[in-house]
C-alpha cells in the first residue's frame, strides 16, 4: 500500500473510531441509567440490559485497541 493510501486509511480508522465511540458512550450511559432506575423490573429486562452493557463495554475496548494504529 503506498504512503498516501496508508495515511488515508489511518485517518478513516481514526474518524470511524471517534464517531463509533461517541455513539457507544451515549448508549452505555442510557443503559446504565436504566439499570439504576428502580422502576425497571427485575428479571429478564434487567438481565438483558446487563448483557447490552457488557457488549457495549466490549465494543469500546475493541475501539480502544484501534488506538494502537499509528502513522507510518
Amino acid at each position: 500500500m503506498n504512503e498516501e493510501r496508508y495515511r488515508y486509511f489511518i485517518d478513516l480508522v481514526r474518524r470511524a473510531r471517534h464517531d463509533a465511540n461517541n455513539s457507544l458512550t451515549a448508549s452505555l450511559g442510557h443503559v446504565q441509567l436504566l439499570l439504576e432506575d428502580p422502576e425497571v423490573p427485575e428479571g429478564e429486562v434487567r438481565e438483558s440490559l446487563t448483557i447490552v452493557e457488557s457488549e457495549l463495554r466490549r465494543l469500546m475496548e475493541i475501539l480502544k485497541r484501534l488506538n494502537e494504529v499509528k502513522d507510518g
